[in-house]
């Protein structure tokens, strides 16, 4: 990182909650980026229809 680059923190979006159950506790959250940069987000879809962020990909920003 090139000092002086300011970080930005992205959250992640909520969670599609269909049933009860529990979602893995390890589900992503929030990401820091740099200004120059966005998050492309990674969806999991589980049999009954709930669906959540589990994981990511940081790309920059198209100019």
């Amino acid at each position: 990182m090139t000092e002086g680059k300011q970080k930005r923190t992205v959250f992640a979006p909520q969670p599609i909650l269909i049933s009860s159950l529990a979602l893995p506790a390890n589900r992503v959250i929030s990401v820091e980026v740099d200004d120059n940069e966005d998050v492309e987000w990674m969806w999991t879809s589980l049999p009954e229809g709930t669906k959540y962020i589990s994981g990511y990909t940081i790309v920059k920003k198209a100019d």
